[in-house]
Parts: C-alpha cells; structure tokens; sequence
C-alpha cells in the first residue's frame, strides 16, 4: 500500500478512519439486511467488495470525477458506479449525521467561490437582422 500522504491525498482521510468507517458501513449493511430479508436476494457481488464500495464512495466525494471515469477505474458499468454511490452513501448517512445545508449560517462562510464556467451567450444588439430574418422555417 502507498505510504499515509499519499493515501490521505487520494481518499480524503487516513487510513485508521478509513478502517473504522468499513467497520461502521458493515455494520449498517448487515443491521439492514437483517430488518429486511428480500435484500437478501441474488447473487452476492464478487468484484465488488464493501471496502471496494467505501473506496469509490469516498473517491467520488473527494475528486468528483464522472461515473463513467469511476466505473472504468473500478472496473465496472457507469450505471453500476452510479448505483453503488447512492446506495452507500445512504447507509453512511446513517451513521454520519452531517450538518444540514439549511443551518449553514455567515459565521460558518469564510471564502465565495462563485462558478463561471457556465455563461449565456447574449443576442448581438447590432445588425441582429442579419441573423435573424423574422421567417419561419418549415423545411423538415
């Protein structure tokens, strides 16, 4: 395995807390199959282990990458990365009780950081009839 930097810098936590999450996450899973017993139903996933699950989990929330760049590192479909996302997700949710979106407060702001990436392409203002004739189109 890598040395702790390296694995703190690619997770986002070391790797005792990644250790005691597995062990939190195991436990919600088995604490939920055994309240609900259809879930049980199937065959069990042999290339996605629960540390497997926790891995891309946190990889996702830490780099924000694609699902199709997620599944293609773990080896599996990007609907499937997708599905395993939200399902463990919702189970550390459990037991991770973070603060609410709607409590932020202007104490907990320290930095804006306004996204520009998306901007409106405004209608020219001169010569617009050069663009645009007035007529419809109907050539299909």
């Amino acid at each position: 395995m890598t040395n702790s930097k390296d694995y703190l810098r690619q997770v986002g936590i070391s790797e005792e807390q990644f250790s005691f999450l597995l062990k939190r996450l195991e436990q919600e899973i088995a604490k939920d199959l055994q309240n609900n017993k259809m879930k049980k139903r199937g065959v069990p996933s042999k290339v996605m282990t629960t540390e497997l699950k926790l891995l891309l989990t946190l990889g996702y929330l830490r780099h924000y990458p694609t699902f199709i760049n997620l599944g293609a590192t773990f080896g599996i479909s990007e609907s499937y990365a997708n599905k395993i996302f939200h399902k463990t997700i919702n189970y550390m949710l459990r037991f991770i009780h973070p603060k609410k979106t709607n409590e932020l407060s202007l104490d907990d702001v320290c930095t804006v950081v306004i996204d520009v990436a998306e901007q409106e392409i405004e209608r020219p203002i001169k010569k617009q009839k050069s663009y645009y004739s007035g007529k419809k189109n109907d050539t299909l």
